[in-house]
């Protein structure tokens, strides 16, 4: 018959769906461990600066931000960006070939070599 590694995946999503739209937020709770399922081989490391495999960028691409993004409230345009670390979508300069962004507060920058 074979391994079905997704099936707690749709047991959970069966389960989130006949939760009742209130039931969410009444016992909401904050921190704790989330664990979801990758559907890919273990990752070879979780360093997402070294690896380039779905398995680590599809885990690691939550933790980190991007200057402009689509917008997550309509992500099948491939035009709605909006900010992600900048503050305004900036008008662009020099016939279209000069962008400046405005970074919001409390960004860190970490630079990785190889």
């Amino acid at each position: 018959m074979g391994s079905r590694p997704w099936l707690p995946a749709v047991g959970l999503v069966a389960a989130l769906i006949a939760m009742p739209a209130g039931a969410q937020e009444e016992g909401a709770k904050y921190g704790g461990v989330l664990t979801y399922m990758i559907p890919a081989d273990a990752p070879p490391s979780f360093d997402a600066h070294r690896e380039e495999t779905y398995a680590t960028i599809h885990s690691a691409a939550p933790f980190y931000s991007t200057l402009v993004r689509i917008n997550p409230y309509d992500p099948g345009s491939t035009t709605d960006i909006v900010c992600d670390l900048c503050t305004a979508m900036p008008q662009p300069t020099d016939g279209g070939k000069t962008w400046t962004f405005k970074i919001r507060q409390g960004v860190s920058f970490i630079t990785a070599t190889r």
